[in-house]
């Protein structure tokens, strides 16, 4: 085979598998796992960036029309393509690297091509990794199926250096290994494991809680579904509260007294204000009295609510919050870039790799993954690497709706979900 062929082949099926994942479908994530083998076959650098290129274009396309809701009209119109084409050849450029001509070398040069995708800096945007099938591909194996998907193509590429022979013994214990992995956990049972008793996780469509009156529409479904619920621990999803304050906080008290009095707790995202210098001027800004005047108004018709001026953007956690009878806050750690990290940028939600990664809910230890984190790799493994017992995902989701990627981050919560043995629950709004 000539190389100008087999470069050919590597781009083609790299392309099919950007494709096989960009659905969001767990077959599409299972064969994504061939990536690093098809985009390393060529074993010439030009041809590993082109093959590693065109699967992350093709993985990644479905981010365009969710960054051009996400960014919104005011943002550049080519700034969704800009992103979706850097991105793609950021994460390309370790393969470009890791590409050689001596085989060999394919045992540490693919895995580590891998990691740099998977760890910051790189991680921070490690979208579509090869790694996301893990789970539906060796459930209930834990850390020994995520290194067989690590290295499996690592070991194919490196036996091709050996004789026929030598390769043929190589490949049948390499397929005999991978079967069995694949087939005793299931044999043994590894589907979907409950949840904790009295835990329920609750998909709201508020769409974007951020416009006029959708945050009070939001809190009264929450506090009526708590009441009616007899569930012990209600998780509700990403931003369901936009600001969460002390007045907030005195809005809720007599839902809050009833949640503790009932031993009920309720998680659920919301926005967490960081003090700032600008804020006193914001809040002088701000015409209080005029505003709960317009509210009172408002019989059966809504009316304007006069401001003499709105707040300006503040500095924001995005994070998940327990509340009545019991109490904690878990911080995201890595929110959307561009979009909420923004760095320099007075309104950015921090960046926060090292932070904790499992919170204490009713004497369960919780993995919490935060919207976007649910599709890398780095955030899962850190939350992992702290034992957890369960797993919880809250997002939103409005503003990708008619894309694979809401089907995306619920297949790929649920395939670590399996890969480690655990319940979880997803909460989503849409």
């Amino acid at each position: 085979m000539t190389s100008c062929l087999r470069e050919r082949l590597a781009v083609g099926s790299c392309a099919v598998l950007g494709l096989a994942i960009s659905t969001g479908y767990p077959i599409g994530m299972i064969v994504a796992a061939a990536m690093p083998y098809a985009s390393l076959t060529p074993a010439t650098k030009r041809s590993g960036f082109r093959a590693a290129l065109a699967y992350y274009l093709a993985a990644l396309w479905p981010m365009i029309a969710g960054l051009e809701r996400y960014l919104g009209r005011s943002g550049a119109s080519l700034a969704p393509f800009a992103i979706w084409i850097v991105g793609s050849i950021a994460l390309s450029i370790s393969w470009a690297l890791a590409a050689t001509a001596d085989r060999v070398q394919y045992l540490w040069r693919a895995p580590l091509a891998l990691a740099a995708t998977v760890l910051p800096p790189l991680g921070i945007i490690g979208l579509a990794s090869p790694l996301s099938g893990a789970g539906y591909l060796f459930p209930g194996t834990g850390w020994l199926g995520l290194a067989t998907v690590a290295l499996l193509p690592a070991i194919l590429l490196a036996a091709e250096a050996l004789g026929i022979r030598q390769r043929l013994v190589v490949s049948c214990c390499t397929i005999a290994f991978c079967t069995g992995l694949a087939i005793v956990p299931r044999l043994l049972g590894s589907g979907d494991r409950v949840p904790p008793r009295g835990w329920v996780a609750v998909d709201t469509y508020f769409g974007d809680v951020s416009e006029p009156l959708r945050d009070f529409t939001a809190a009264q479904f929450i506090e009526e579904t708590a009441a009616k619920t007899p569930a012990r621990v209600l998780i509700f999803p990403e931003a369901v509260v936009p600001r969460w304050s002390k007045a907030t906080e005195a809005f809720w008290k007599e839902s809050l007294d009833r949640c503790r009095n009932h031993g009920q707790i309720l998680v659920f995202g919301a926005g967490l204000p960081r003090p700032g210098p600008a804020e006193l001027s914001d809040l002088q800004r701000y015409d209080f009295g005029a505003a709960l005047s317009a509210l009172k108004s408002m019989n059966a018709q809504p009316v304007p609510l006069p401001v003499l001026g709105l707040p300006g953007p503040e500095p924001t956690d995005n994070a998940l919050l327990l509340v009545g009878a019991d109490s904690g806050t878990f911080y995201q750690r890595v929110p959307v870039p561009i979009g909420m990290w923004k760095p320099f940028s007075r309104d950015s939600v921090p960046l926060r790799i090292n932070a904790p990664g499992v919170l204490n809910v009713d004497h369960q230890r919780a993995a919490i993954l935060i919207c976007y984190e649910q599709m890398l790799m780095f955030p899962v493994l850190a939350s992992m690497l702290q034992h957890p017992t369960v797993l919880i995902g809250i997002s939103n989701t409005f503003w990708v709706t008619g894309t694979s990627i809401p089907r995306y981050q619920a297949n790929a919560v649920r395939g670590w979900a399996k890969l480690f043995r655990l319940p979880y629950l997803l909460a989503v709004n849409s």
